[in-house]
């Protein structure tokens, strides 16, 4: 594995103000030699955890790498039973917990996949952050064709020790926003 250069937490809306709750999937994005995709439950808030919860791990087209998150969240979050069906007829083995996607579906088939999750109505929310560096920036604007919520958290201070000046590097400001 690479450097995490994303993260999509997937939960709720909270219908009174900003934020996400009910937190119950994490995907990070990996990235050096090839990106990876790695789902993992999470359900901070749940003492009984439900059986057969796994960790997935698709490696992602360079092309779509966003929305082939999203296609993830469809279907093993969501479970929406199109994008299932999609799954068992295109996938060669719907049921491996590791896919590389180059590998294993047709690409006209992983554009059908796309226009489905494009299409999901729900009440989930998606929240993004992108990392300073993250491939994923390129792919943002996609995220106006979904039908849920959604925001986006870029990066807009980092300090870093750089170990050729041997000192910190600083990028960006801490101002509040008006």
């Amino acid at each position: 594995m690479g450097t995490f250069t994303a993260q999509i937490l997937v939960g709720q809306s909270y219908t009174y103000d900003s934020g996400i709750i009910n937190i119950s999937h994490t995907l990070y994005l990996s990235e050096n030699s090839r990106p990876a995709w790695v789902l993992s439950p999470t359900d901070l808030f749940k003492h009984d955890k439900q059986p057969g919860q796994k960790q997935i791990i698709w490696i992602p087209t360079l092309e779509h790498m966003l929305e082939d998150a999203l296609v993830m969240a469809g279907l093993y979050i969501l479970k929406d039973e199109q994008l299932v069906a999609m799954a068992d007829r295109f996938f060669k083995d719907p049921d491996k917990d590791f896919i590389e996607l180059y590998d294993e579906i047709k690409p006209e088939h992983l554009q059908k996949m796309y226009q489905r999750a494009r299409s999901i109505e729900s009440s989930h929310k998606i929240l993004l952050s992108v990392f300073q560096g993250s491939s994923l920036v390129s792919h943002l604007p996609v995220l106006e064709n979904y039908q849920n919520d959604i925001e986006v958290c870029q990066s807009v201070y980092r300090k870093e020790f750089s170990a050729w000046s041997r000192q910190f590097e600083v990028r960006g400001e801490l101002v509040p926003s008006p």
